[in-house]
């Protein structure tokens, strides 16, 4: 071997080594610096409480993603596109949550549709998810028809499968699919071809912004083991239609301000339904719509965006084939926060099930006229606010260990100790001295009283609605 080549060997080894020494050396930096789990456990509030979307900041990955092993899943760049998505299979349910040596917090979470599932970070704190996802309602509340309006199915039926029928609106939730009719899901429609329903609520999906409707009855029976599942409302149509609107049967409503100048026109006129006795001069008085409305609540339904009706005093004179005019207002709508009695805030998940849901006819009750003083009335117990957070009544407790008891109504919270749970209770009183002079627009504080129970085994809601007014 001649020198030069084995200067040359030499030199190449001793660079070899040098690397090999540095790889080594950033490989058990590289160890040292994965995360540890200090806690791993099981989301137990309510389900629904759990559904979040992504933020579109954080990857998901297979393993928390700071630990070793940990391969990546959903990149950034989806994460980005299932957060804008149009489809409900873009829900996810967060179902474990996990505490790093770090300090970080990372939760488990699926896609409603299963595709995606893995650790995401949520940001350092249990108490609200955050980071890469965030909590999400999947439907929002719309306006059901009246209950004497009649509707059937537009769409194909089919004896082999079901697309129609679903125990919630499709994606609303996870696992949740197809109804189920005397206990066995449902896989034809064929029978339903010429059914006649009834609807009782309706739900509009978040991401694709379809209307949805909940059986009430089904040629009649409230009994049918069809009651309570839901349609499209796209893939059903209404069988008794209104009438043609004429100068006999139909009133134009019109909304002004305090000072006379008009606002807007309704855009569809007020049509008494089929049957009724009408004629033009005649007074409207208590005679309804088709969909089961007065004059004076088809008005306040079509009351233009942006405004809240403050009168409706010339209703009572209205006549067919005549005008009728409803005085407005700018409305502001104001948004809640829940606070203990030390006016410390209270988290989503300091709830058994999350915040209480509201459903869109009381969430009305934060709608008023912009810039004026919220009444402290709205705040007791039987006001239009108070009101709104009375819970369910429950035995309970001063302390986790006291042994005297009262009944009261609220919400379950948190897990305590001695095989007790937080209880919520509404305080009329401090909620009113906390938002004295508030004006509507403002945000509200709900106060609560903090109570013991007995931890009850399961934490079933029967609220509906959605917490969009939650700040």
């Amino acid at each position: 071997m001649k020198t030069g080549m084995k200067k040359s060997l030499y030199l190449g080894l001793a660079v070899m080594s040098l690397v090999g020494a540095g790889a080594a050396s950033a490989t058990t930096a590289s160890a040292k610096s994965y995360a540890t789990i200090k806690s791993d456990k099981t989301l137990t509030t309510t389900a629904s409480s759990r559904n979040v979307t992504l933020t579109g900041t954080n990857a998901i990955y297979s393993k928390v993603g700071t630990s070793k092993g940990a391969k990546l899943v959903v990149t950034k760049t989806t994460a980005k596109k299932l957060a804008k998505s149009t489809s409900g299979k873009a829900n996810f349910r967060a179902y474990k949550v996990a505490v790093t040596s770090h300090g970080s917090v990372y939760y488990k979470v699926v896609s409603f549709d299963g595709t995606y599932r893995g650790w995401i970070y949520g940001g350092k704190s249990t108490s609200a998810f955050a980071g890469g996802i965030k909590t999400y309602d999947t439907t929002s509340s719309a306006t059901a028809p009246s209950s004497t309006v009649t509707y059937k199915l537009s769409a194909s039926t089919s004896s082999s499968s079901n697309t129609l029928f679903y125990a919630q609106p499709s994606y609303a939730e996870y696992k949740i699919g197809r109804a189920k009719v005397n206990g066995s899901t449902l896989t034809s429609t064929s029978a339903y071809a010429d059914a006649t329903f009834t609807f009782s609520a309706a739900e509009k999906t978040s991401r694709e912004g379809d209307t949805w409707y909940k059986i009430a009855s089904v040629n009649g029976s409230t009994t049918n083991g069809l009651v309570g599942a839901w349609v499209k409302a796209s893939n059903v149509s209404q069988t008794n239609a209104e009438p043609t609107a004429t100068s006999a049967n139909s009133v134009t409503v019109v909304y002004r301000d305090s000072s006379g100048n008009i606002i807007s026109t309704a855009s569809n006129k007020f049509i008494a339904a089929s049957g009724t006795s009408t004629a033009e001069g005649q007074t409207v008085g208590s005679d309804k719509n088709t969909a089961g409305e007065s004059l004076e609540t088809f008005a306040k339904d079509n009351a233009p965006s942006g405004y809240t009706v403050t009168s409706t005093s010339d209703l009572s004179s209205a006549v067919y084939g005549g005008t009728a005019y409803v005085t407005v207002a700018k409305a502001a709508t104001s948004k809640v926060s829940f606070v203990n009695s030390n006016y410390n805030t209270l988290s989503s998940s300091d709830f058994a099930n999350g915040y209480p849901s509201l459903t869109t006819t009381q969430q009305a009750a934060l709608t008023g006229t912009s810039g004026s003083t919220i009444s402290s009335d709205a705040y007791t117990d039987s006001g239009s606010i108070g009101s709104l957070f009375q819970g369910t009544s429950e035995t309970v407790y001063d302390s986790a260990t006291g042994t005297t008891s009262s009944t009261k109504s609220g919400y379950v919270g948190e897990t305590a100790s001695n095989g007790r749970s937080t209880f919520y209770v509404y305080d009329a009183a401090k909620t009113a001295a906390a938002n004295s002079n508030l004006s509507y627009g403002d945000t509200i504080k709900v106060v609560f009283d903090t109570y013991y129970i007995t931890t009850p085994s399961t934490t079933t809601t029967t609220d509906t609605g959605n917490t969009s007014y939650v700040s």
